[in-house]
């Protein structure tokens, strides 16, 4: 779009309009710079009401996980859940997160700060992906951008 406003005000610089010329000019160049800036802000908004909205029973809940070369048993104050490790698609670590990608798409996410022996997690989960012969990556320099 803002290429759009530039060319319309070239072509009104041509045609000797400079008034609709510079408007057409000022309205491109604040579209390109001001508008990505809005529309990161408005993402932002818009993801966090969603999974304020859809997932505010699941916020709080503690929940235990247990890595086995078979499956992984995930256990919280109301269900249970058995994932067959054949389903890990791979695992990925950066500074404060593992996510533990699984084949449906879905992840399980690990928060670093939350789990009381991250060293030996870690550790089995190597194991774990040396067993299945996935990915495991890890990029502690990663920062959303």
């Amino acid at each position: 779009m803002p290429l759009i406003y530039i060319v319309f005000g070239l072509i009104f610089f041509i045609e000797d309009n400079l008034t609709l010329s510079i408007i057409f000019f000022i309205i491109g160049f604040l579209w390109f710079f001001i508008y990505p800036l809005w529309e990161r802000g408005h993402y932002i908004k818009h993801y966090k009401s969603f999974i304020k909205e859809n997932y505010k029973d699941r916020f709080n809940r503690i929940a235990t996980l247990e890595f086995n070369n078979d499956f992984i048993l995930t256990k919280d104050s109301g269900s249970e859940s058995k994932v067959l490790t054949t389903e890990i698609d791979e695992i990925n670590e950066i500074s404060s997160t593992i996510f533990v990608r699984l084949k449906g798409g879905q992840s399980l996410i690990l928060p670093k700060d939350k789990i009381a022996d991250i060293a030996n997690v870690t550790s089995r989960l190597k194991a774990l992906t040396e067993y299945l012969k996935i990915k495991y990556d890890i990029d502690e320099k990663w920062e959303w951008k």
